[in-house]
């Protein structure tokens, strides 16, 4: 089996895990009534968990996709700097390196 180089040159993408607080919108169409939209809005937003490769890290967010290939990539999340509550790098480099096939 021979061996290719996934993401060819100067194609690095640091992996990342975040853990970041989501905006939300509750209700549906129509009018809800006052005590159910004040109890709902008494439960904090819910804390997101997103793992992929940096795409951009920008000084006001940072926008990941979850795959990746030679020449495309997956669905993209971008992801507001004041959400995020904690980054952790868990790869620097490419370290798919050259795979085999």
């Amino acid at each position: 089996m021979g061996s290719r180089s996934f993401l060819g040159n100067n194609m690095d993408y640091k992996i990342v895990e975040i853990f970041w607080t989501d905006a939300e919108t509750i209700g549906d169409t129509g009018w809800m009534p006052l005590t159910e939209g004040v109890q709902s809005a008494k439960v904090p937003p819910p804390l997101m968990r997103t793992v992929g490769y940096v795409l951009v890290d920008h000084e006001d967010f940072i926008s990941i996709t979850d795959s990746l290939g030679d020449q495309e990539c997956g669905h993209i999340t971008k992801i507001p700097i004041h959400m995020i509550q904690r980054k952790t790098n868990l790869y620097e480099e490419d370290t798919m390196g050259d795979m085999d096939r």
